[in-house]
């Protein structure tokens, strides 16, 4: 099974524009603005999120998620799926 952080982190570097610094989360604990992540990042972010997951957008507009822990725990009471491997979250996020 697939680290949640390790998707996160992978996620969080898709989102980030490509002049950005790289945002890694060391623990499910980092606050987003802690690790550099904005409101935008936050937001593409979600849309990747919504995807792997199965979750609707219109279920995630509602979320304000401000740290990794938060993230997770949201996505893991909506999802309808999972992914299955890191080539999988690497495909979605193309």
């Amino acid at each position: 099974m697939i680290e949640f952080i390790e998707i996160f982190n992978y996620v969080a570097k898709v989102a980030r524009p490509a002049h950005a610094k790289v945002a890694i989360a060391d623990s499910m604990a980092d606050a987003f603005q802690d690790i550099g992540l904005d409101s935008l990042d936050g937001l593409v972010m979600l849309m990747y999120f919504d995807d792997l997951y199965g979750i609707e957008d219109a279920v995630s507009k509602e979320w304000a998620p401000t740290s990794v822990q938060e993230l997770h725990d949201l996505v893991m009471a909506n999802k309808t799926k999972e992914p299955a491997s890191m080539e999988e979250v690497a495909e979605v996020c193309k």
